[in-house]
């Protein structure tokens, strides 16, 4: 008996091994007995270049630009096509418009005014301004340069009329071959109508009204345009390939973007200065600016980041850093989105654990934005566990296709604590099932996946529940009123399965 133990078990070690070479290349020993860890940022890669393929495949997104830092490592990649069935896939040198992103470069400047005692953050704006503008304040308290920074501003309508007209046109395309009418002197004699209805520093609106604020502002305390302002910025980063609002000249590597209903995007033009949105960039440069929040002492760094407010909507803004906060493993980050008419962009840093990630896409679709979310929740986990491998991912392309063996090597690998989370089966069942049923929409390969795992564990109640749920979306109301009642058995304190079988019953 004990030759016949030993004679399977090599079997199953064997099998398992081919298949871990079949994901990764080669059955090296790190899977099995180096535990050098350091080893292990190509597997990592390798799971990040899953994902994005994986978002491309659903035909949603056109093409994927992103980056990771982890403890001095960094890795970078394309996929996909900028426009479909063209063949263009991005690289180091396509420019994407990274719209409010451009906002934390103006952060950056307000605060090296702040550590250089040019301004103070609880300053009166109207300190800077060349023009007297009463009304920039309520009931005796007046807009500040930190509410600049915090989309803090009071103003009753967000936008002023005339310039929301503006950015209307702009993004109808109405100026992409035309010059503006508008511009920055316009927009502040069109500040002097603005009305406040909320006290300044109080109520989290966002907008790009304090970044241009801001950026005016700079002009007036460094008597020089905020254009050379920003390129003074981008110089001490080398960032050579960041350009402010200069889109003819660099027309030629300008990725083209797509809209919510699939066309070409008008790109997206700022007639003021360009703190509040207006600069293009390539990766590799968004890369420096990556490794600058990451690795640099500058004292501007920390001033920056430093919370400025917060309510209990879980708005949190540093200088124009937002989602910023404290998480119980990968303890401090902050972040920032970027929205252009056909370009969603995001850059999220941890200093703590030493990551940073950025993902761009070139679609604006609702279904784009949320692949694009899925792309960057996934990365962000993996990266907060990082030394640690997802096995859940590593495995998942095997429990699709051969679950009985995905499980042989579930076995052998969950054994790995040590380079491996996600290692309880019942539950890494559980989450790929839904991760194919709400995030792939591959409602058949999670109806399969859940009924292998009921299989497995017959005795779990929320397995039965999941499957019931698989069912409810595939319309299939028999089989999933069935799997409800299943579960019940298995646990008679299940509300959710007592509510589904409550509104199945009503059809």
């Amino acid at each position: 008996m004990k030759n016949l133990h030993l004679i399977l078990f090599l079997f199953f070690y064997t099998q398992t091994n081919a298949q871990v070479k079949d994901l990764h290349g080669s059955p090296d020993e790190t899977y099995f007995a180096n535990n050098d860890l350091g080893k292990h940022f190509n597997k990592l890669t390798n799971l990040i270049d899953q994902y994005a393929e994986n978002e491309i495949k659903k035909g949603n997104i056109n093409s994927i630009a992103l980056a990771i830092y982890k403890n001095g490592e960094i890795f970078h990649n394309y996929y996909g096509e900028i426009d479909k069935n063209n063949q263009n896939k991005p690289n180091d040198n396509t420019l994407y418009e990274i719209a409010s992103i451009s906002k934390v470069f103006v952060g950056s400047l307000a605060a090296k005014a702040v550590l250089e005692k040019r301004i103070k953050l609880d300053d009166d704006i109207s300190k800077y301004m060349l023009e007297t503008y009463p009304n920039l304040e309520y009931q005796g308290t007046p807009i500040t340069i930190k509410n600049l920074l915090t989309h803090t501003l009071g103003f009753k309508t967000k936008i002023p009329e005339k310039l929301a007209e503006v950015n209307k046109k702009t993004t109808e395309g109405y100026y992409e071959n035309r010059p503006f009418d508008y511009n920055m002197s316009t927009f502040l004699e069109e500040l002097k109508t603005v009305e406040l209805d909320k006290k300044p520093g109080t109520v989290y609106d966002y907008n790009s009204i304090g970044s241009e604020l801001m950026s005016y502002i700079l002009e007036q305390v460094y008597h020089k345009t905020y254009k050379d302002l920003l390129q003074d910025f981008l110089n001490e980063l080398d960032m050579k390939n960041t350009y402010l609002q200069n889109y003819q000249e660099h027309k030629k590597y300008l990725a083209n973007s797509y809209t919510s209903s699939g066309e070409l995007a008008p790109l997206d033009k700022n007639p003021l200065l360009g703190g509040g949105y207006g600069i293009i960039t390539t990766l590799p440069d968004l890369i420096k600016l990556m490794k600058f929040q990451l690795e640099s002492d500058n004292p501007l760094i920390k001033e920056s980041t430093k919370i400025l407010f917060e309510d209990d909507e879980d708005n949190v803004m540093g200088y124009l850093w937002q989602d910023m906060g404290f998480g119980k493993e990968e303890g401090f980050y902050y972040s920032k989105t970027g929205d252009a008419n056909g370009v969603r962009s995001g850059i999220l840093i941890s200093p703590d654990s030493k990551y940073g990630q950025i993902v761009i896409i070139n679609n604006k679709s609702n279904l784009a934005i949320n692949d694009w979310e899925i792309l960057f929740n996934k990365i962000e986990t993996d990266l907060i566990k990082y030394p640690k491998l997802n096995l859940q991912s590593v495995l998942k392309s095997q429990f699709i296709t051969n679950p009985q063996l995905a499980k042989k090597s579930f076995d052998v690998l969950s054994k790995k604590e040590d380079i491996y989370f996600n290692t309880n089966l019942q539950f890494t069942l559980n989450s790929l099932g839904y991760d194919l049923l709400y995030n792939d929409k591959e409602v058949d390969k999670a109806i399969k996946l859940f009924e292998f795992a009921t299989k497995e564990y017959p005795k779990n109640a929320n397995l039965f529940d999941s499957l019931g749920e698989a069912y409810f979306v595939n319309k299939d109301y028999k089989k999933a009123i069935l799997n409800y009642k299943k579960s019940l058995k298995l646990n008679p304190n299940n509300e959710n399965a007592k509510k589904q079988i409550s509104e199945i019953n009503k059809f």
